[in-house]
């Protein structure tokens, strides 16, 4: 398709963000419906945030996605925030009318789309949850169980300190959800809460290409779990090799990428998206 000045763009804010897929996604998306839009990557400095958000204004890009390390800080240049990326604490997805940017979070639906789909996973009631990560896609995770049911959540991060602001900000939302938080480091009760958890989840970027694997003994995982690995590249991350070699169902993130995609299209053109030929695109990345 050819690009001219009257061919609408969008984007994604990150740092880094060469490994984005979304680029590939959302094009194939614009061709298959016949539409006059681009999509491109911007790798945005945290320094140059809310200058880049002004460039949404300013260059008429139509809409942006939001990754790390942005979903967060973002929120405070926005002009209105939906009620479930408030609910969240994060955006990813900004849609821009006419100067007027209104954030949004399709990470919580994409990740419950993607659980029931590739782990056929969709009653959370009186679960027991092992999360990894504290950052933006650590709350869209909270936020997507607590709403359905979940009994308890044990966050483990490297950061102790951004581990307790999250498990204080959701543990105030929902007083029905038992919301517990350690570090990283503390072994003994990382295997003494694998011993109790249906459900294990890493949100954080530990095994995507060029980053160290988590360090987890599965080996004390409660049988026949569910493990999520929200990180899509490498397409089988260790994680996922060692928990369905022990017998577990597991799954990488590429689909949690793909709904929350086809969430934010919908959103920015007002059309359905071709989903099909949004998976294509990834699977061909």
């Amino acid at each position: 398709m050819k690009i001219d000045s009257s061919t609408d763009l969008y984007g994604i804010f990150g740092h880094p963000v060469t490994h984005s897929f979304s680029p590939s996604m959302h094009n194939a998306a614009f061709r298959e419906l016949g539409i006059n839009s681009a999509y491109l990557a911007f790798d945005i400095l945290p320094e140059t945030l809310e200058k880049a958000v002004d460039s949404i204004r300013y260059l008429g890009l139509k809409g942006i996605n939001v990754t790390i390390p942005h979903k967060q800080n973002i929120m405070e240049y926005l002009d209105e925030i939906s009620a479930e990326a408030r609910h969240t604490g994060a955006v990813n997805t900004v849609k821009n009318t006419k100067g007027f940017l209104y954030g949004h979070n399709t990470d919580v639906g994409g990740v419950l789309k993607a659980l029931e789909v590739d782990l056929n996973l969709n009653d959370f009631t009186g679960r027991s949850v092992l999360l990894f990560g504290a950052g933006g896609a650590a709350r869209a995770v909270l936020s997507a169980l607590c709403i359905r049911g979940v009994k308890s959540i044990t966050i483990f991060n490297r950061s102790v300190d951004k581990a307790a602001a999250v498990s204080e900000y959701f543990s105030a939302q929902f007083k029905n959800v038992c919301i517990e938080f350690n570090k990283l480091s503390e072994t003994g009760k990382l295997t003494e809460c694998l011993g109790q958890s249906d459900i294990l989840i890493n949100s954080s970027s530990a095994g995507m290409v060029g980053h160290d694997s988590l360090d987890i003994p599965l080996q004390y995982l409660k049988e026949n779990s569910y493990v999520y690995d929200l990180v899509y590249n490498p397409r089988e991350t260790e994680l996922v090799k060692s928990a369905r070699s022990l017998g577990h169902k597991a799954c990488t993130g590429l689909s949690m990428l793909l709904y929350q995609g086809v969430e934010s299209f919908e959103i920015w053109t007002g059309k359905k998206a071709p989903v099909d030929s949004m998976m294509k695109a990834l699977i061909g990345f």
